[in-house]
């Protein structure tokens, strides 16, 4: 298993236990804001086969194309997630309304996009290894 696989496993095991404890937090508490949950995240960065870093270790060609294929298809969702929020925000507030956003809740939603980029990242990762060397 490559960096990147242990990389894309334990990303996704960090955004499968930070989705489950905000779960369990708004279920069980019910009162608050579920922000404290997004610290999990910080998760992503402790292993030591994290992406953003190896130490005397380089990608080679298919590493690197996965690597960008991933990031990119992550950012693509989260583009269409952000557009079809706003047009959702648009039909349902009208085109013409004022929202005014408390910043834990932008937090939040920034928090959530973090999410569904990692998620997405990490499981492209995976299906483009699996694929085979053609991928």
């Amino acid at each position: 298993m490559s960096d990147s696989e242990k990389w894309a496993w334990w990303t996704l095991g960090v955004v499968v236990l930070t989705i489950a404890s905000y779960g369990a937090y708004v279920a069980f508490v019910k009162s608050g804001h579920a922000g404290l949950v997004f610290g999990l995240l910080a998760l992503a960065a402790l292993p030591v086969s994290r992406r953003r870093y190896f130490p005397n270790r380089y990608f080679d060609e298919r590493e690197r194309a996965i690597a960008s294929k991933a990031a990119l298809v992550g950012f693509y969702a989260f583009w269409l997630a952000f557009a079809a929020l706003i047009n959702a925000i648009g039909l349902i507030k009208g085109w013409n309304a004022i929202l005014t956003v408390p910043v834990w809740t932008l937090i939040e939603t920034l928090c959530w996009a973090l999410i569904l980029v990692l998620g997405v990242q990490s499981l492209t990762t995976l299906v483009l290894y699996r694929k085979g060397p053609h991928a």
